[in-house]
């Protein structure tokens, strides 16, 4: 009987023996490819360096075809930040005649999620005759929300994305919350303002995109859009409400104090914040007063942003601002002490 203990304790030796041999075998492997792609890398980018001054496309290729594909293609798509102009292109070009562009889609159809996200932004660098069909087909069948807001923002940087009206049904907007659904609309170009003009007052869409679409305009710098956003502030919408705020706080108003004074007595905190951030955005002197009584807002949010737009409203505000710093202790005196310790006004 005691042999079998025996023998069992043997290949129990021997097992861990083998798994440890395995682990090691395992890690020196992992640390040589890490170092094999290290020098890819830096081979990578030596012949990128040199085809800046060369132009030799030929001899780009050649190290494109020596380094495996993923590193072609994150080596070279970090370094193509750096270019423009005919470098950029002419670096694009290699890479297509490398075939990478054809490895792109395969990873777009194929990886998972982050992978694809990743597939549809090199795609739209690469501006192949095949980019913009591969997007397209994405934005209309893949799986994920997020890849088709992606497909949806390489497809603009093209300038082959459809019209709204198409694509946002295509993505989803019920329950929408992406901050890449903002970036799609700031990428909207300025000859397509009427389209995010229509969504900005659509009242049939969920409130984050019409903010989206509202915070798109503002960006745009069009001051003939502030009577837009004037009709956007009285929106039952906080959300929507505090996006036309902020948009106000860009473009100005004739009637921006009147305006702003009636939005910080808002029930909604966030409207009353950032009427106060517009206000000190604007350097409206005439808010002064009323920006002092939030500095005993409720919410700490209003009281910071009414503080910091004080202090922007140089010297009345300021001026203000310190007597209330220097007074009784109080809500309103902690604010404007907070405030005034933060060093000099921006």
């Amino acid at each position: 009987m005691l042999w079998v203990f025996w023998s069992i304790s043997i290949l129990l030796s021997a097992l861990s023996l083998a798994v440890m041999c395995a682990l090691i075998a395992r890690r020196l492997f992992r640390q040589r490819r890490a170092r094999a792609d290290a020098d890819a890398r830096q081979r990578l980018f030596k012949a990128l360096i040199a085809f800046s001054q060369d132009r030799s496309r030929e001899t780009l290729k050649s190290v494109l075809l020596s380094v495996p594909t993923p590193i072609a293609l994150d080596a070279g798509f970090e370094f193509l930040s750096l270019l423009r102009g005919e470098e950029h292109d002419g670096v694009i070009a290699v890479f297509v005649d490398r075939g990478l562009a054809d490895h792109v889609e395969r990873q777009l159809r194929k990886g998972n999620a982050a992978e694809r996200i990743h597939a549809v932004e090199m795609l739209a660098a690469f501006s192949s005759g095949n980019a913009a069909p591969a997007l397209l087909s994405a934005l209309d069948c893949d799986r994920s929300r997020e890849v088709r807001i992606a497909a949806a923002i390489s497809l603009c940087d093209l300038g082959a994305l459809p019209p709204l009206e198409i694509v946002l049904p295509k993505i989803g907007i019920a329950g929408q919350r992406s901050r890449r659904l903002i970036e799609l609309f700031r990428r909207i170009p300025a000859d397509r303002i009427g389209e995010l003009k229509a969504y900005a007052v659509r009242s049939d869409v969920p409130a984050f995109v019409r903010a989206a679409a509202i915070d798109a305009l503002a960006r745009m710098g069009d001051f003939r859009l502030a009577d837009l956003f004037v009709a956007a502030m009285r929106d039952d919408s906080p959300e929507v409400a505090a996006a036309a705020l902020r948009a106000l706080g860009r473009t100005g108003h004739p009637r921006a104090s009147a305006i702003l004074a009636a939005a910080m007595e808002s029930d909604d905190w966030g409207v009353r914040s950032e009427a106060a951030n517009a206000a000190g955005r604007l350097g409206l002197a005439d808010l002064v007063t009323p920006l002092a009584g939030l500095l005993d807002d409720e919410a700490w949010t209003v009281r910071y942003a009414a503080a910091k737009a004080m202090r922007a409203i140089a010297p009345h505000g300021e001026g203000l601002l310190r007597e209330i710093a220097s007074s009784q202790t109080s809500r309103s005196q902690r604010t404007a002490s907070l405030i005034l310790s933060e060093g000099p006004a921006s």
